[in-house]
């Protein structure tokens, strides 16, 4: 490697230090902003750490909201326990050494951040995967880590930034399987892995088997079926191993419940689903859709609750929605400029990002309507907005220079948009919080 090379690695690896240092300093601000105990659904994710430390045992399922931690139940004991068994170990410390509740809930916060800062070390890896020149990879991982309610839900007990974490970081393999054609056993071993412990951090993280199978058929056709037998082995052995490393929570459920997903909260729209729904009334399924949309990505972008009292929801979903179009029609421009982007390797992503708001969709058709305010379950495919919004921005610029003042202009942007929510938060616990 030369000498220039060799700078541009040191400047890029200290590039990601500082975005990787900004986001767990936006995280730590945010937790401490936040009221504690006043994160979205904080108390039920507290009562089920609390269940497995003191009790060695999931809580049982409550089927109302738990606002506070004095129940024994809560309405988060439908969810696989991969996060909470990590946080219960350091519950169980601090509370044998006597510390409080209140003491043990920040520590707990905290120790949320670290996991947060690896799923943004592994956003910079799959953009890395994707782009294959750093700077790209660099300010695709900067638009995630900026965006508010990254952050935000990295500073609160919740699981949804470890689901980020595994469903970026098996992603990774997924992508390179799909551009090589190629994937070692012991990489199929390690997917497999990873895509189990996704599902055991949330069930959401089903998303990932059904995108690795995609991405087998698509191997398989792109050689015309000749290497079927490596293929089917290959899915053999990371299906097999997801099946062991999860598979026990499912029979679990099954035996206790009688279904392999309970749900806690039952508020359906339409319980047939989305089809249902879509065949009995198209139109209504249509306008539903799009509400439930439009609060999802006002939601996404920053915890809208802690703004609402100071910030109309339609300018501010305007302005998110004139961004996005100039980011798509930027995407068109960028497309059609040059052959260098890995078309097969987008639409891919494009892909597993719409199945991840399609399951969303079913969900609170069938399930639960309130989900629509959960911008945060789409922060597991934010790596994927991060790359197009980078391509799309690209498409817009020509020059080194010209791209160089748009990332400085959309840092500033971004911090500036922390900073509006950092302050709309502190005015809201100022003003009761509610």
């Amino acid at each position: 490697m030369d000498t220039e090379s060799k700078s541009i690695n040191r400047r890029s690896d200290r590039a990601l230090i500082v975005i990787i240092a900004a986001f767990v300093a936006l995280s730590a601000i945010y937790s401490f902003v936040t009221q504690l105990k006043r994160g979205p659904d904080e108390p039920a994710h507290f009562i089920y750490i609390r269940s497995l430390a003191t009790e060695f045992s999931v809580p049982e399922i409550a089927h109302v909201e738990t606002h506070t931690e004095d129940s024994t139940s809560s309405h988060e004991a439908h969810q696989p326990p991969l996060y909470y068994a990590v946080l219960a170990i350091p519950y169980a410390a601090l509370n044998a050494i006597g510390l409080s509740s209140d003491v043990i809930w920040r520590v707990l916060r905290l120790l949320t951040i670290p996991i947060g800062a690896i799923w943004i070390y592994f956003v910079y890896l799959l953009a890395l995967e994707f782009f294959e020149k750093k700077p790209y990879a660099l300010a695709a991982t900067a638009f995630v880590a900026l965006i508010p309610n990254a952050a935000y839900t990295a500073g609160v007990v919740n699981n949804d930034i470890a689901i980020s974490l595994f469903t970026t970081w098996a992603l990774i393999p997924i992508l390179r399987y799909f551009k090589t054609g190629e994937i070692k056993p012991r990489s199929a071993l390690g997917l497999g892995a990873l895509m189990g412990l996704a599902i055991l951090t949330k069930a959401q993280g089903i998303i990932l088997p059904a995108v690795f199978l995609i991405v087998s058929l698509a191997v398989c056709r792109k050689s015309e079926y000749k290497n079927w037998k490596q293929v089917l082995l290959s899915a053999g052995i990371a299906l097999g191993t997801m099946a062991l490393v999860s598979g026990w929570w499912f029979a679990r459920c099954y035996i206790l419940y009688k279904t392999i997903s309970p749900h806690s909260l039952y508020d359906p729209i339409d319980p047939s689903g989305i089809v249902g729904a879509l065949f009995a009334s198209p139109f209504w399924m249509a306008k539903a859709t799009w509400n439930s949309t439009g609060l999802l990505i006002g939601y996404f972008w920053a915890p809208f609750w802690l703004m609402q009292k100071f910030i109309d929801f339609i300018p501010y979903f305007n302005t998110l929605c004139a961004l996005a179009v100039i980011g798509a029609l930027g995407l068109v421009f960028r497309l059609r400029r040059g052959k260098d982007v890995d078309r097969r390797s987008l639409a891919l992503l494009i892909a597993t990002a719409i199945l991840t708001y399609v399951l969303w969709l079913n969900y609170i058709i069938s399930v639960d309507k309130m989900a629509n305010l959960q911008g945060r379950l789409l922060l597991p495919v934010a790596s994927i907005f991060g790359i197009i919004a980078v391509l799309g921005f690209d498409g817009w610029l020509r020059g080194e220079k010209a791209k160089m003042i748009g990332v400085i202009t959309g840092i500033v942007l971004m911090l500036l948009a922390n900073a509006v929510v950092i302050g709309c938060a502190i005015a809201f616990y100022a003003g009761g919080g509610i």
